[in-house]
């Protein structure tokens, strides 16, 4: 029996022309998980974390980046700088609601790269892992005022069902074939 070894590196192009690589998130990326924590505004930090985090804090960013291709997936999007070191500018992830065929999804996009492309992009090759994995659907909670992600949901037709719950919405949203 052979062991899957996961989702495998991905070039992608933006809208304006940058390429990135997109590959799996493990645990030695909590560092660049931390930098681009910190790169992102407040407003983008809240609409991720439906909290006001000054700071990733160390026991998150290591829960975040433990991963087994299977239960927990996360793909990051990355460059590279001039020296040679990684850039992280977003990530898609799944968490399996134990159990069932049923995942939590979350994407999170540095401010300078949303409305490129790459949220999108994230997500639609999550979906691709995850479905090799057995998963038939995605949950995820947005904030109501998260119109960018609500607006993003509806373009790739992935709005099936939405409940307004405790001041979230619920998405639910099968991932097709």
């Amino acid at each position: 029996m052979s062991v899957d070894p996961g989702p495998r590196p991905d070039l992608l192009e933006l809208r304006d022309g940058r390429r990135i690589q997109i590959r799996p998130l493990g645990p030695g990326d909590e560092p660049l998980l931390h930098e681009a924590f910190s790169r992102m505004s407040e407003r983008s930090v809240y609409f991720r974390f439906f909290s006001p985090l000054k700071r990733l804090p160390e026991d998150m960013a290591r829960r975040l980046a433990r991963v087994d291709s299977r239960e927990r997936c996360a793909l990051a999007a990355v460059t590279r700088r001039p020296d040679g070191s990684e850039h992280i500018l977003g990530v898609a992830r799944y968490d399996r609601i134990p159990g069932t065929n049923v995942a939590e999804v979350a994407v999170a996009v540095i401010d300078e790269y949303q409305r490129l492309g790459l949220g999108s992009s994230l997500l639609r090759r999550l979906a691709e892992v995850a479905r090799k994995q057995g998963l038939e659907r995605f949950v995820l909670i947005v904030l109501p005022e998260n119109v960018s992600m609500l607006g993003l949901l509806r373009r790739m037709g992935w709005m099936h069902e939405a409940r307004l719950l405790g001041g979230v919405y619920e998405i639910t949203f099968p991932l097709g074939q």
